[in-house]
């Protein structure tokens, strides 16, 4: 049987410059620059000469970027 949705966390990256989250995402900050979010576990900033996000849904999160500069996963500790 085909899946109809996706089901589990996934980060694409295309090209370099088009990134999709699915799953469940905390946006926390953006500017032409740069973008970060909570994703899962991780903390993760993106920074390029121009950022653009396209989707920003419940569950669903795309951006497009020119000229990627960096993208920084930083896994954060489980918090009592």
């Amino acid at each position: 049987m085909k899946k109809l949705f996706q089901t589990e966390p996934l980060i694409e990256l295309f090209n370099c410059n088009e990134m999709r989250i699915i799953g469940q995402y905390k946006f926390l900050e953006a500017s032409d620059q740069h973008c970060a979010f909570k994703y899962e576990q991780y903390h993760i900033l993106i920074k390029a000469k121009k950022v653009h996000i396209d989707v920003l849904k419940v569950e669903e999160l795309i951006l497009h970027v020119e000229d990627l500069l960096s993208i920084e996963m930083k896994k954060q500790g489980d918090k009592p």
